[in-house]
């Protein structure tokens, strides 16, 4: 971990936050308290099998969003988070590569334009995403430009806090998001549990699924402890212990602990009874863990929310290494989860998210690396996403006090976009949850921008045709679209004659921004216009073919 850190760089800024290894005391402290946070967690009973659901967690400085049951009505919908722990470097996971500020600060860490995977004329993939590029050009998944919230907070284990429980900087809640989510949905769980568990947490944060008064969902450290309870019906061997007196007290407490873990069966008889269908990443723990998901998933569990976590994301020296191998277990391994599902459908089912605690500096420092920031991109993926690119490029020139990109999204906006487009939360319900009124991003199918209680610098997208990305392309592009009203649209492509060359999509669409997927393949290269027609009128722009 840092401390075995030695480089030393001067600071930029004078905040002693830890966020930098030159802040010494302060970068350690904060450091012992995450990975402290971490071991006990592992260590603990609750930690293992998070399996004692039941218990009262006590919340401040928010009211109890149990007080009135929400419905969810889109039952068969599921999300998988993926929690990014360390603090992914958004920068150089989405590339900014034609900016001079960029290329400038990071002298070794910087990509140039041919080295990424091109999303835009202005931004790339990390040249290690290539299955997430894929799909990503067909259309499967929202780039969530700067996203993350006001007083951004540099410590990893607050940080984390805040994301998980989505509240203020200044706020300390023991609750997550997705816990109170699920107890309002579950409002007698206490004295009337569903036979499936809410959630499962298999890696990332124990707090996710802390409601007010109830632990929504089963937790496992890693994938191995699900492993065991669906080879051998129990969390713990009963049988293995030593043969001196106090093994007999070990086997006791662990067939109280066995005893005691209410989904014990039905995580057994998914587990078992649904078997992957693709091979996943060998010896990671993201693809482990997501192996087990599209098990549970296939074997009928009817879980709602799944929770897994890829760690190493720390990179404060020797970045470029540590961080091409992340992104290649993250793409892979998602890769991998969704052509699973794709099998025998079930993908149409999944939604997943990443998110990390923060983002990383602009500069990268003496070590090859870089330090704890603010605002970082967030993925949402899957086959119900409205992919492209959200938020618009970085603002470089335009920093925070500590130097740090500020934020156009605040992450808010990301989970009331899921409740509301996934879930179909009610705006009032979403606000329950999440405290207060935030507005939607359109990465959703019928969600768009628009006012809020909450303050936001978020655009509203502009209604018509835009630009397709990439533009000039070679095989596939991504053309999008705004709709004010549902409408009946044709999409198509022209030559410079007028001529129609392909048809790209005819039917009907619903408010919000749309992308559709373009394949180039047998057409010329060249200049073509695409067109978009509504009843009530036409949308032009240039594409340019390069062969």
């Amino acid at each position: 971990m840092c401390d075995t850190h030695t480089h030393t760089h001067p600071s930029h800024h004078p905040h002693r936050s830890g966020r930098r290894l030159e802040e010494g005391d302060a970068h350690s402290a904060d450091h012992a308290r995450w990975t402290r946070r971490r071991f006990l967690g592992a260590l603990s009973l609750a930690g293992l099998g998070g399996t004692l659901l039941g218990g009262s967690h006590a919340t401040t400085l928010m009211a109890s969003n149990s007080v009135r049951p929400i419905h969810i009505p889109n039952g068969d919908r599921i999300l998988v988070l993926i929690q990014l722990e360390g603090g992914n470097d958004g920068l150089n996971t989405v590339v900014p590569f034609r900016n001079d500020i960029y290329q400038r600060n990071r002298p070794t860490l910087a990509f140039s334009r041919n080295q990424t995977l091109e999303l835009s004329s202005d931004l790339g993939f990390h040249p290690s995403l290539g299955p997430l590029h894929r799909r990503f050009q067909d259309g499967q998944v929202a780039v969530v430009q700067n996203v993350g919230y006001d007083e951004s907070n540099r410590s990893h284990f607050r940080s984390t806090d805040i994301w998980v429980s989505a509240s203020d900087a200044n706020q300390s809640l023991s609750t997550g998001w997705a816990g109170r989510a699920l107890e309002a949905t579950y409002p007698n769980f206490g004295q009337n549990p569903p036979p499936e568990p809410p959630g499962v947490r298999i890696g990332g944060s124990r707090s996710m699924f802390i409601g007010d008064g109830n632990r929504m969902g089963v937790s496992f450290d890693n994938a191995d402890v699900l492993d065991r309870l669906a080879e051998g019906g129990a969390l713990y061997d009963q049988t293995n212990v030593p043969s001196a007196t106090y093994g007999q007290e070990v086997a006791f407490v662990r067939g109280v602990a066995n005893r005691s873990f209410r989904y014990a069966g039905a995580l057994q008889q998914a587990a078992s009874g649904g078997q992957n269908r693709v091979a996943y990443p060998e010896d990671t723990e993201l693809g482990n863990q997501l192996a087990s998901v599209a098990r549970l998933i296939r074997g009928g569990l009817q879980t709602r929310v799944y929770m897994v976590s890829l760690g190493g994301f720390d990179t404060h020296v020797n970045q470029a290494d540590d961080h091409a191998y992340l992104m290649d277990t993250l793409a892979q391994s998602i890769d991998a989860f969704m052509r699973d599902l794709e099998a025998d459908g079930l993908d149409q089912r999944v939604l997943l998210m990443t998110f990390s605690e923060f983002g990383r500096t602009l500069a990268e420092n003496g070590g090859l690396g870089t330090d704890h920031a603010a605002a970082a991109p967030l993925f949402l993926i899957g086959r119900g996403v409205q992919g492209g690119i959200v938020g618009g490029l970085p603002d470089l020139a335009n920093l925070d006090p500590f130097g740090d990109l500020r934020h156009t999204f605040d992450y808010r906006q990301v989970y009331a976009s899921i409740l509301n487009g996934w879930f179909g939360l009610s705006a009032a319900d979403t606000q329950t949850v999440l405290g207060r009124s935030y507005t939607t991003i359109p990465v959703l199918p019928g969600l768009t921008t628009g006012t809020s209680t909450a303050p936001s610098d978020t655009p509203r997208s502009p209604t018509g045709l835009q630009a397709p990305y990439p533009n000039p392309a070679r095989s596939r592009t991504t053309v999008p679209f705004t709709l004010a009203s549902p409408s009946r649209v044709r999409l198509g492509v022209f030559d410079v004659t007028g001529r129609p060359v392909r048809s790209i999509f005819e039917g009907m669409r619903g408010t919000g921004t749309h992308t559709v997927p373009l394949d180039l393949s047998g057409l010329a290269a060249g200049l073509y216009l695409v067109r978009l027609q509504t009843p009530q009128r036409q949308y032009a722009t240039r594409l340019v073919v390069v062969r």
